[in-house]
């Protein structure tokens, strides 16, 4: 872990507090650490893996733009990891159809639109989507199957717009997770019998409660 990436991922544990992951109940910030891992072994960059860390702040803490601008600029020297660039992928996954502000479309309607506007987001914060959406199609296919009928067609559509991130291999790793959760909520035989986990970050994080 760089310098910048644990400043990043103490800024994260600070800002999330005591959230815990909605399906496993263990600390939010290990949902956090395994996608910064995934974009990390995936050749992303130090400032890939500081968004990946930082890719829910907006979304489910008080932080503010603002405020992490200021944090990014701060410690970001410009040339391991650019802070506009950083606060740029932050900011574009982060969900901008939220019910609050879309209170006359359901769900169906928003995550529709929430799949067009990811589309067409950058490159870098594609590739960090994916990453993402592998973390969450474990966790939910394994911890909650009600919702995961309800997840994962969703995600089949956001994976289809996802095809264009670098490197193709980690789009492939994310198809993989969603067509394999997919057979295990139809409860049919899984076409790929033979397990592809990604290794756990091995030490690269500090141990969180």
């Amino acid at each position: 872990m760089t310098r910048l990436e644990r400043i990043a991922w103490e800024f994260a544990v600070e800002a999330h507090g005591e959230q815990r992951r909605k399906f496993t109940n263990e600390p939010y910030v290990k949902h956090l650490e395994r996608v910064a891992h995934t974009v990390k072994k995936f050749d992303g960059t130090t400032g890939m893996v500081m968004a990946a860390l930082l890719h829910d702040v907006l979304e489910d803490t008080p932080v503010r733009p603002k405020e992490l601008e200021a944090f990014l600029e701060e410690i970001c020297d410009g040339t391991n990891a650019n802070a506009q660039e950083v606060l740029l992928w932050v900011q574009e996954l982060t969900d901008q159809f939220i019910k609050s502000a879309y209170p006359g479309h359901n769900r169906k309607r928003r995550k529709e639109m929430e799949v067009q506007r990811l589309g067409s987001v950058s490159l870098p914060a594609q590739a960090i989507k994916l990453a993402d959406i592998i973390d969450n199609t474990r966790d939910i296919a394994q911890n909650d199957r009600n919702f995961a009928k309800v997840y994962i067609p969703e995600i089949l559509a956001l994976v289809e717009v996802l095809k264009n991130a670098q490197p193709f291999r980690l789009y492939l790793l994310a198809c993989y997770e969603v067509q394999k959760a997919l057979f295990l909520i139809q409860k049919k035989k899984d076409p790929y019998p033979v397990e592809q986990p990604l290794p756990e970050p091995e030490d690269q994080f500090p141990a969180s409660e």
